[in-house]
């Protein structure tokens, strides 16, 4: 599946909604909060980032409550950060003051698609590997099926491919991919299918660190108005080696 998808949706796990549970009382009202930081309450304030928002240890435990599930089979052995807390709220994406018409419209036709880690770096906003990620664990905090995540089913390979022919032997981090990045996107657009991975408490996703992926728009269909809010915790451990981030698929 991973090899093929470029993600697995895992089933129902009693020690991954134990741990749901236990992170999602940190979920903060940040909707409604006017103490929020407003770089982490974005979109006309329905999407709070929550970057390290989450106070678990470097095992993911959280308030005693250990992370175990069966991903753990699956990646390396990393130390964890603080996991984000991604909360989206109804109506996302609405648009900021400072946002494009252009960079709006993507957000909304084509999910705000990205890599994760390719950074926009200068007044030219030029793509560098900045982030040197080793996979995406996304574990949702409850049940909620409005704004899921989205990911184009085997556009990990397409990205790699494309990042390692523009990276070649230089170092990662050094290296403007803009061009490589943009036009395999677009080729992706093409040809790989959009997937939602709609999933209740007690269940996780493991996404390939190439793998395009983002956000659905908050639906105005029956099931979505009756939610308050959508809650999910990613962690994104990083190598430290920029030749193991373009390798192979998890070592």
């Amino acid at each position: 599946m991973m090899q093929r998808d470029g993600f697995v949706v895992f089933g129902h796990d009693a020690g991954v909604q134990r741990w749901a549970q236990a992170a999602y009382a940190h979920v903060p009202n940040a909707h409604s909060d006017p103490s929020v930081p407003l770089d982490q309450l974005r979109h006309g304030r329905t999407w709070f980032v929550g970057l390290d928002a989450l106070p678990n240890d470097d095992a993911g435990t959280v308030d005693g409550v250990p992370l175990t599930g069966p991903w753990q089979a699956q990646v390396p052995d990393m130390a964890l950060h603080r996991a984000q807390l991604s909360v989206v709220y109804p109506g996302y994406p609405l648009q900021d003051a400072d946002e494009s018409p252009g960079n709006h419209r993507f957000r909304i036709t084509r999910k705000a698609a990205h890599v994760d880690g390719l950074l926009p770096v200068g007044v030219h906003k030029r793509r560098f590997a900045q982030e040197l990620h080793a996979y995406i664990l996304g574990i949702p905090l409850h049940d909620c099926a409005a704004a899921p995540t989205v990911v184009w089913r085997g556009s990990h390979v397409i990205m790699q491919r494309a990042l390692k022919d523009a990276i070649g032997g230089g170092n990662p981090g050094q290296v403007d991919v803009t061009e490589a990045y943009q036009n395999a996107r677009r080729h992706v657009f093409e040809t790989c299918e959009m997937v939602p991975l709609t999933m209740t408490v007690g269940q996780a996703a493991l996404i390939h660190r190439f793998a395009l992926h983002g956000t659905e728009v908050w639906a105005s269909n029956a099931s979505a108005i009756k939610e308050t809010h959508r809650a999910i915790a990613f962690f994104r451990p990083a190598y430290s080696n920029g030749r193991d981030w373009l390798g192979g698929s998890f070592s």
